[in-house]
């Protein structure tokens, strides 16, 4: 590393003393070897005070982070709304509000400064701008306040991406950065002094600043955060003796340095921020998930650190190599892959090879990336072969979740969160997905797990996702018993709870106190019925209830036919299913669902022009109004819907779907429609060519509603041959597709059988339409035909991805 930096001048690398009053000390975040030295640091120097980079308004919760009961990962969750508008015009609203994590590994050198204080007795603090005075000190767009980025409150994006580092790379090299850090630092500075160590942070960080221009330290807020810095360094330096230091080793010259920035007049409104402790895991502090502080493969960076507290660094980094080549091998062998203990052994040979040969003491991490790559993946790196480079990944990342203290300041909301997982069983200590089959009309156990869930998925929380079962919103899959969840805690989950603690104290009132102000903000009829299907989903129908009166005005003041056909569809939804869901409400929903069957049959006769995009809709909506009808409490509102029925089917211009579909359902209210819809069969195929090729999609509404026509009615079937006979071969193709989606409503025996009575109108017997079974033989020959096409196509996409083809 000396050669690499040689020619820096003595004086302008940062003085580090034992017996200096303040003592700076460079860390880069989550880096093993920079806690391993601060430790070391920590005890020779003897300090009466800790200073930590880390926003100054969460030094309250320090003890939480220092309490031997908190396991990490753990993070500090920082929120600031800004309802003045402080930072922008559009300071309201969701553009207003600002989030951050502050994560602590076990090996961040910060959280062993904070421990190691807690141990000592000595006082420790946060000493940076508050998060909200950062954003204030911050340019639009820039560092915290980036649009679009995963935001982390720490940073290594100076040290790990300038012109510096490439060149270093290109000198000494190396792939990447991160390849270059862990040879320089983490692998050969756990063999240096502590004070050598620190000289060789210091030197690089020194030359990446000097090449960093000064604007952009102003833009992202660097500047005045080290001002304050500063100040409370001073502060801390005339009350207490020895004083430590712990801050990015990009910021140790600006602390020293301090350039005068100008400070804003107006003080934060109480209120507008909050910071909380949440568990935190190691997926989401690895590099490659867009934490932009993080290092890649954090479960190794852990196992290291572990190790290096018995014994001694050449030994740590050689058995935590040889452990996961040991579980990779493992792991590959459980999935069926053939990894032998000659391949490991082969592997791990190479990896200390690969490190004599890059001049490192041990091997790391990319030794045994790249042994892993050249042991155990047999043939060409492709989809199918890098089943261990995968598992090899997955393993290093790791899946530890922490753990947070009794008593650490949470919200209500978040402990009711977790209180109802510990009741119903749900896992929270394993960052892997999880699936639950719930049995939800037979067990009230099951019901109340599912409540309990769609409140997480209305809070939007990412907790949990239903796969299958009965979807009542969309009206789809209502044949179904049972729900199929899966579900699996991230760091969102907390903090999306976190930001819905002011809706409510428990889940049920939050989600309640949100579903009133959705409603109130609701235009249309059909958001609104939507929303009581979900207060009804999540079990919180006494909601639901009081929300029904704002329905009623929703369904005056909305004209919109497919509203109030979406509205009509939730509301017969919930007359339907609610004894059976046992979510009985106390308002009188038929009387609901009767005003808006009104307002639908009042403005249906309208719909007969609606175009080929919209018409399926509408046919649905159709369906809907009759179904609900045939129920013994809407009787008496058959008449009615008939004579809209009948008015639509007199306007002209009609679609042909839904006039294929209105005349279905009135031959349900009265067989006497037959003959009208013989009538228009004959008229839409004997007619001029336009009407000949509207009829397919006649007959695809007659059948979505009327398809017991085909299948009882011979004389019907005979009727539709006898026409389609009649066309000339060019005109029956162009129906053809048409046709096609118009049978689509049958099932597969009901085409069989639609078929072979078509078989018979012309003198053919229904065996005549029986194929023989496929023997093997030929079965066989088709699955060679067909892998030898699979492989052409491969070979197709592989050449043609090269520009070779």
């Amino acid at each position: 590393m000396d050669a690499l930096l040689r020619g820096q001048k003595p004086s302008e690398v940062i003085p580090f003393s034992l017996d200096a009053p303040v003592l700076y000390y460079p860390v880069r975040h989550h880096s093993p070897a920079c806690a391993w030295h601060l430790e070391r640091v920590i005890a020779r120097y003897a300090p009466d005070c800790i200073l930590v980079e880390g926003p100054e308004n969460a030094n309250p919760l320090i003890p939480v982070l220092t309490d031997p009961d908190t396991k990490a990962p753990v993070a500090l969750y920082y929120a600031f709304r800004d309802e003045k508008g402080l930072l922008s015009e559009e300071g309201k609203g969701e553009q207003g509000r600002f989030r951050c994590y502050y994560p602590f590994l076990d090996h961040s050198p910060e959280l062993v400064a904070l421990r190691a204080a807690a141990a000592r007795g000595s006082y420790a603090a946060f000493i940076d701008l508050s998060y909200g005075e950062i954003l204030l000190a911050t340019q639009a767009a820039r560092g915290l306040r980036a649009v679009g980025e995963k935001q982390s409150y720490a940073s290594d994006r100076y040290l790990s991406d300038n012109q510096v580092q490439r060149r270093l790379c290109e000198k000494a090299g190396l792939r990447s950065f991160e390849e270059f850090w862990e040879k320089y630092f983490e692998s050969a500075g756990l063999f240096l002094s502590d004070e050598a160590f620190v000289r060789q942070m210091n030197a690089y960080c020194l030359l990446v600043r000097r090449h960093t221009p000064e604007r952009a330290l102003e833009e992202d807020g660097c500047l005045a955060r080290e001002a304050h810095m500063a100040m409370r360094i001073r502060a801390a330096a005339g009350q207490y003796r020895r004083v430590l230091v712990v801050a990015g080793g990009f910021h140790l010259w600006g602390l020293l340095h301090p350039l005068p920035v100008p400070a804003w007049d107006e003080a934060l409104p109480e209120g507008v921020q909050s910071v909380y402790p949440m568990r935190y895991t190691l997926p989401a502090a690895d590099a490659l998930s867009g934490y932009a502080s993080g290092m890649p493969s954090p479960g190794y960076y852990a196992d290291l650190w572990t190790a290096l507290h018995s014994m001694d660094p050449a030994e740590a980094w050689t058995a935590v190599t040889l452990d996961y080549l040991v579980k990779t091998g493992r792991q590959l062998r459980r999935e069926g892959e053939t990894i032998s203990a000659v391949d490991e052994r082969c592997a791990f040979q190479q990896a200390r090879g690969l490190a004599e040969l890059r001049e490192k003491p041990s091997p790391g991490l990319y030794e045994l990336q790249d042994a892993v790559l050249s042991s155990f993946v047999k043939g060409e790196v492709t989809v199918s072969g890098a089943a261990p480079l995968r598992v090899l990944k997955a393993l290093t990342t790791g899946k530890a979740v922490g753990q947070l203290c009794d008593g650490a300041l949470r919200p209500p909301l978040v402990r009711d969160f977790d209180d109802q997982c510990r009741a119903f069983r749900l896992k929270r200590e394993t960052a892997s997905r999880e699936k639950l089959t719930l049995s939800i009309f037979s067990l009230p156990r099951h019901r109340a797990l599912s409540r309990f869930l769609h409140q997480t998925v209305f809070l939007d929380c990412g907790f949990a996702q239903r796969q299958k079962g009965p979807d009542l919103q969309r009206r789809r899959d209502r044949n179904l018993i049972r729900e199929l969840w899966s579900y699996r805690w991230t760091i969102g989950v907390e903090a999306a709870l976190v930001e819905h603690a002011v809706w409510g104290a428990t889940m049920a009132e939050a989600c309640g106190t949100e579903l009133r102000a959705r409603m109130s903000r609701a235009e249309r009829a059909g958001v609104g019925a939507g929303l009581l299907v979900q207060g009804f989903l999540m079990g919180i129908g006494d909601v639901a209830d009081e929300m029904a009166g704002q329905l009623e005005d929703l369904l005056i003041t909305d004209g919109d036919f497919a509203s109030l056909c979406e509205a009509f569809a939730a509301l017969s939804t919930l007359e339907e299913w609610q004894g059976q869901y046992g979510e009985e409400g106390t308002y009188d929903y038929p009387a609901l669902l009767d005003r808006c069957f009104g307002r639908v049959v009042q403005l249906l006769p309208a719909m007969h022009a609606v175009d080929d995009q919209g018409v399926h809709a509408v046919q649905q909506a159709c369906m809907e109004l009759y179904q609900v009808t045939g129920r013994e409490s809407f009787a008496d509102r058959r008449p009615a819907l008939a004579e809209a029925f009948a008015r639509l089917v007199r306007r002209d211009p009609i679609h042909p779907a839904l006039h294929g579909a209105v005349l279905g359902l009135l031959y349900g209210c009265d067989p006497a429609w037959k003959g009208e819809i013989d009538g228009t069969i004959r008229g839409y195929l004997r007619g001029t060519r336009g009407m000949m090729l509207r009829s397919a999609a006649f007959l695809q509404g007659l059948f979505y509603t009327a398809r017991d026509l085909l299948l009882v009615d011979r004389d019907f079937l005979g009727q539709i041959d006898a026409l389609l006979s009649e066309l000339s071969e060019a005109d029956f193709m162009d129906l053809l597709p048409e046709l096609r989606l118009a049978f689509s409503y049958f099932v597969p025996m009901e085409t069989d059988r639609i078929a072979r009575q078509a078989a018979a109108l012309h003198g053919a017997r229904g065996r005549d339409l029986d194929r023989a079974a496929v023997d093997a033989d030929a079965y066989a020959r088709a699955e060679g035909v067909d892998a030898w096409a699979a492989a052409r196509l491969e070979l197709w996409e592989q050449k043609g991805a090269d520009g070779t083809w």
